[in-house]
């Protein structure tokens, strides 16, 4: 009788092993289940957030053209209600960073691609790349591996196809990470047919444009913007005849020349924050001549860290 009763004892002590067993497979799956929806609720949250500043970035543009228009000064400059740099905006268990910039006071690395840019005489762009990989302490040869990179025998396939992201300079040989770290806040790749912002152009840019223009030429140029910046070609040979460089600046100002005083791209990065959850967000807009506002292209994930040029 003991014999059995200590079987028995063993049954009973299997059976509750076996039910505390499938009961803790049953509890761990549900707080996982748990834990994953909650991370994609958190995830979702933050991405909408994301969304959320972005469409605010859209409607400052939009509201920044409308003032230009009443004022009849169609101008884009550093001080203007689109510049946001970053800053805090605290939501419901979260916050949002949010740094906008405008394209087009940069170099943009398409303009290489233009049909004049196939020969080193007749290039701008390719002398003012040169200039500006001096004016970093990088080597002013990888300006021509960019050019002849860009227009390389693509006879495969229909046309040349326009650099999108300025991380693609790394397929580019000789061109190594340090090279494209130090030039990261100097350049953008977006459509080749825009043109060069004056007013939210850097220092570094200014003095790009020619190989004669000094850093104190560059200088007197943004300080000289003031808060309103620079509408027109007149304002601004006005400001250089100070320096009695207005000649150097000619090509760019006539008619189908590389400077303008407006821009139609503009980049926004945002980090939205919900409770643990970060969510990374790059996107870039474009601002028609009628003042609409649409989404190019966006990306997903942090983007290099730099600190941008003073402008």
């Amino acid at each position: 009788m003991p014999r059995q009763q200590g079987i028995a004892l063993i049954y009973v002590l299997l059976i509750f092993l076996l039910i505390t067993a499938v009961a803790s497979e049953i509890v761990t799956g549900l707080w996982l289940h748990t834990e994953k929806n909650a991370s994609y609720l958190s995830r979702t949250q933050a991405k909408q957030y994301a969304l959320g500043a972005e469409q605010y970035v859209a409607w400052l543009l939009e509201q920044d053209f409308l003032q230009d228009q009443k004022k009849q000064r169609m101008v884009d400059h550093n001080l203007e209600l689109w510049r946001v740099t970053t800053t805090n905006y605290e939501v419901e268990q979260g916050v949002i960073e949010l740094q906008v910039e405008d394209q087009q006071g940069r170099f943009n690395i398409n303009w290489l691609l233009r049909p004049e840019a196939k020969t080193k005489g007749d290039s701008p762009y390719l002398a003012m790349l040169e200039n500006l990989l001096v004016g970093m302490s990088v080597d002013p040869q990888l300006a021509g591996a960019v050019q002849r990179w860009l227009n390389r025998d693509q006879s495969q396939i229909s046309t040349r196809t326009e650099m999108v992201s300025v991380s693609e300079l790394m397929l580019v040989e000789g061109v190594t990470r340090e090279d494209v770290t130090r030039l990261l806040p100097f350049i953008t790749a977006i459509p080749g047919r825009t043109k060069l912002n004056v007013n939210t152009a850097p220092v570094e840019i200014i003095r790009a444009l020619h190989q004669d223009i000094t850093e104190a030429d560059a200088v007197m140029i943004k300080n000289g913007q003031g808060e309103s910046g620079l509408a027109n070609a007149e304002e601004l040979r006005q400001l250089v005849a100070l320096s009695g460089k207005e000649m150097l600046f000619n090509d760019g100002l006539r008619q189908g020349g590389l400077l303008a005083f407006n821009s139609h791209f503009f980049r926004a990065r945002i980090k939205a924050t919900y409770r643990d959850t970060v969510f990374y967000l790059t996107t870039l807009f474009y601002r028609n001549r009628e003042g609409r506002v649409e989404v190019v292209s966006r990306e997903i994930g942090p983007m290099p860290a730099y600190n941008s040029p003073e402008v």
